[in-house]
């Protein structure tokens, strides 16, 4: 999908001011652009957040890019604590379901960016969701943190050779996790870090 640009008005009307105001900073080069085949300037997402970032101006609405996070736990007390602690950050809306089933059900409709999943639950496990999902190349790209309260019946290698990206004991430290979670999706695009014992 080619990134979203945006137009020297879209521009102006994010910073209230007039669009040869976008102008005079896109000719000063203090916001950078690109040319049309007919001339006109386009700025890319990534471009325009960095230099409102300079500007120390708000993102609009528009601009704000939110993760979404599938949290997968039959424990529904569990599930409801983390969907919290996320819903509690701007950047993220999250959802929670109890079966691994279900969960995948979910994931072929709507692919999260982040899978927050229980090694035990009912239906099918978490490893298996995880082989399912590393299987196909529409899903194999969505980060999975793997958690678990109870003793793993494998060595944690076996977490690393799964692709999982994390792995929490429970009880949770929910804000090592949500930062390990923003950390993740901050960083997609980076060479994949080992599966570890965060706690």
């Amino acid at each position: 999908m080619p990134e979203r640009t945006y137009t020297t008005h879209d521009i102006a009307k994010f910073c209230d001011v007039h669009p040869s105001s976008v102008m005079h900073w896109i000719n000063g080069g203090k916001l950078r652009a690109h040319q049309t085949a007919g001339g006109h300037h386009r700025v890319t997402r990534e471009d325009l957040i960095d230099f409102l970032g300079r500007l120390n101006m708000r993102l609009p609405a528009e601009l704000v890019s939110r993760k979404r996070v599938l949290v997968v736990d039959d424990e529904e007390e569990t599930a409801n604590l983390i969907a919290r602690a996320f819903s509690r950050l701007p950047d993220f809306e999250v959802e929670t379901c109890g079966d691994g089933i279900n969960a995948l059900i979910r994931i072929g409709r709507q692919p999260p960016d982040l899978v927050i999943l229980d090694i035990v639950i009912p239906k099918m496990d978490g490893i298996q969701v995880c082989r399912v999902l590393k299987e196909k190349p529409e899903t194999s790209g969505i980060k999975i943190i793997a958690v678990s309260g109870q003793k793993l019946p494998f060595s944690e290698k076996k977490l690393v050779d799964l692709k999982i990206d994390g792995f929490f004991r429970k009880p949770l430290d929910l804000k090592e996790l949500t930062g390990r979670a923003a950390e993740l999706l901050r960083d997609s695009s980076a060479p994949r870090k080992s599966a570890r014992a965060e706690r």
